[in-house]
């Protein structure tokens, strides 16, 4: 094993590393989407429906990327 591969699996892991910005990114789309579709659902605005579903579907596949296509 090389001496970079040897540092890689014996280095723990630090914050970043551990989830990725894109990944936050997804979890607070998933965290504003929720509320977002929630309330245009109770007052009937298509907007805010509109608009929580989309950020709600962008957050979810953003999560499902990494499963479906992990990296290396």
């Amino acid at each position: 094993m090389s001496t970079d591969g040897y540092r890689a699996v014996t280095r723990p892991l630090s914050s970043d590393a551990a989830m990725p910005r894109a990944h936050r990114l997804a979890l607070a789309e998933v965290a504003v989407g929720v509320p977002a579709a929630a309330w245009g659902v109770r007052r009937r605005s298509v907007g805010w429906a509109a608009v929580g579903a989309v950020l709600l579907a962008h957050g979810v596949l953003e999560l499902s990327y990494e499963t479906v296509l992990p990296r290396d």
